[in-house]
């Protein structure tokens, strides 16, 4: 009974995890022209942002690889910014973490995850809104 329940607990970290994999390979290649944008337009830092539930853990630190990807989920359109951060207790644990267009995440630079704060509407109830220290 214990091993049933430890096979179902693995497969379904395989299956986030070959998801999570699959989608950053896939937008590497879109956030190719990242480099081409001018650096004097560095936006506004911000103190919170939106992830899937199962990548959120909180109170764990870690750092922005990537940001200012191309991509973004449909539903949202234009209106938010999507960076994929790595947990420092778990490197290549990668997650993407969505912050308002405006607002600028450095890569390299670390943060802690806060609290979930209430989802931010009814077209995204797949997402929770988390604070950023």
């Amino acid at each position: 009974m214990t091993e049933d329940r430890w096979s179902t607990s693995r497969r379904a970290f395989v299956k986030y995890g070959a998801v999570t994999t699959g989608t950053l390979l896939g937008a590497s290649g879109a956030s190719a022209e990242t480099g081409s944008k001018p650096t004097d337009s560095i936006g506004e830092t911000t103190d919170y942002g939106m992830m899937l539930p199962y990548q959120f853990t909180p109170g764990s630190q870690f750092t922005v690889v990537e940001s200012d990807l191309d991509w973004y989920p449909g539903r949202f359109e234009d209106t938010y910014q999507a960076n994929v951060i790595a947990y420092d207790h778990a490197p290549s644990y990668r997650a993407f973490l969505l912050t308002e267009s405006e607002a600028t995440l450095e890569p390299d630079r670390s943060f802690e995850l806060g609290a979930v704060r209430e989802p931010p509407g009814a077209a995204s109830q797949r997402f929770v809104t988390v604070g950023l220290e």
